[in-house]
């Protein structure tokens, strides 16, 4: 085959429309429309009963401690989120783009299945919740209506529509579903502190046995979201920024970023999760679905509109944080996928694989939370790693979508990105419950090491040379 026709091909698929660098003109979300974004997506059935299933009947952390682990945790991803989110703020550029830079262009798609895989488990494992409050619903209208399939069904290509519109789709049906969301909270915490008289303080004060290990616990929760730490430059890109933000510090120009993900994320999540808790301690139920029956079964239109307001949080939720990173993702593997087709694909393959038996079998929340920040540890550590201290923030960008340009290295592999991710991986295995942190600390020396020693050696990568293009440019 003619070399110069392959090299039109893989440029071709490179340059899919959905993962060129948005200009100024593109970036349309206000910090309200972030804030909004992140509390859609942090207001969900996880949170809530990882709080519940923290506590673990009084055999898990106690109240006071799961507050700790919850700013900690949620503070780790609010870094990592804000870090990574630098290259969404000065160069427009997704995950599945810059991932080309420590990875090469063919090895980006190692990293970016990774990525795609708990996306695709929890779409599918909240679609689930999802559907299981509309054929409550229906069941309440219309006594004896029973069919769940047909709900995941509906439910799930309900929000396959509404991802294909992009962030700002998703963003605006944020303002329906939040206040949604909050009333409905709100009556679950006073609901449950009447029905079983008990108060705020009572609560707090519960001692437990321990159970899990305050390591364990913040990788849990911090295992959940580091997939959108990962993705911190696909939100990043579509925030309103300065136009003299290539001369500002970095918390300058992230600023928008950084306090939308402390309000959306770290104040939100925690207040969701301790209403987690409350529910756990006094009914001992962790799914909104039984919880909702528990406070509320003398009164149908209750019922129905806290079942309805589920479906939002759901819905919230999975589009932007776990069905569009791998739509993105996908885009990468052929030229001929569409965004459209990308976020199908996805979302048919989420339902295929019916996690929620994962969770029906035994598998705790809490322990598929960890696995996850065990395999996601690498990815940030090697990117951090690759953008901060190697490339000193100044990419090539019009190399990111060429075939034959600095990050083709070794047949479009780097193989030191794939050492260190794996070599991390595996090596971390061995600290148990502080895996996620071993891995990521390990991965980052791994990376620069083999760099130092091996990459920057044998491929030139013009450190420090920034190559900076629009859209037009590029298409």
């Amino acid at each position: 085959m003619n070399k110069n026709y392959t090299s039109e091909i893989e440029n071709k698929k490179l340059r899919s429309q959905e993962l060129l660098p948005t200009g100024d003109k593109e970036r349309d979300m206000s910090l309200f429309d972030y804030i909004i974004l992140w509390a859609g997506m942090t207001i969900n059935i996880v949170a809530f009963s990882l709080g519940a299933q923290y506590y673990n009947g009084g055999k898990g952390l106690s109240p006071w401690t799961l507050v700790i682990v919850m700013l900690i945790g949620y503070g780790i991803v609010t870094l990592f989120t804000s870090l990574v989110g630098d290259i969404g703020t000065k160069y427009g550029v997704p995950f599945a783009a810059y991932i080309r830079a420590p990875f090469g262009y063919k090895g980006a798609n190692i990293a970016g299945l990774i990525r795609a895989i708990p996306g695709l488990y929890w779409f599918g494992f909240l679609t689930w919740i999802g559907a299981g409050s509309m054929n409550k619903i229906f069941g309440i209208i219309f006594p004896g209506f029973d069919n769940l399939g047909l709900m995941i069904v509906i439910f799930a290509t309900i929000q396959i529509l509404n991802t294909m519109y992009g962030l700002k789709a998703m963003a605006k049906f944020g303002w329906l579903a939040i206040p949604s969301l909050a009333i409905m909270f709100g009556a679950i915490l006073i609901g449950t502190l009447n029905k079983y008289n008990i108060t705020i303080p009572q609560i707090m004060s519960i001692k437990t046995e321990g159970g899990y290990s305050f390591a364990f616990a913040v990788a849990g929760i911090a295992g959940g979201w580091l997939t959108m730490a990962l993705n911190g430059s696909d939100l990043s890109r579509q925030i309103q920024r300065d136009k003299n933000y290539n001369e500002m510090s970095f918390f300058k120009r992230n600023k928008r970023a950084i306090l939308g993900q402390v309000v959306g994320l770290m104040l939100v999540g925690v207040i969701t999760m301790l209403i987690g808790v409350a529910s756990g301690i006094t009914s001992g139920f962790w799914d909104l679905n039984d919880v909702v029956p528990d406070l509320f079964s003398n009164s149908k239109i209750s019922l129905i509109l806290c079942f309805i307001v589920i479906v939002f949080a759901q819905w919230s939720t999975n589009t932007a944080a776990n069905l569009l990173p791998p739509a993105l993702v996908l885009l990468n593997f052929s030229p001929k996928i569409k965004y459209w087709m990308s976020t199908i694909i996805c979302g048919v393959i989420s339902i295929a694989i019916m996690p929620w038996k994962i969770q029906n079998s035994g598998g705790f929340l809490v322990d598929i939370q960890s696995w996850i920040s065990q395999m996601l540890g690498p990815i940030i550590g090697i990117m951090l790693c690759d953008y901060f201290i190697i490339r000193k923030c100044k990419l090539n960008v019009k190399d990111l979508y060429t075939a034959g340009g600095q990050y083709t290295y070794y047949r479009g592999y780097n193989i030191s990105a794939l050492i260190a991710l794996f070599g991390a991986f595996l090596i971390g295995l061995y600290f148990g419950d502080y895996a996620f942190f071993a891995g990521l600390i390990i991965s980052i020396i791994l990376y620069w090491i083999l760099m130092q020693q091996i990459t920057l050696k044998k491929y030139e990568q013009n450190i420090g040379k920034e190559v900076n293009l629009n859209r037009e440019e590029l298409e």
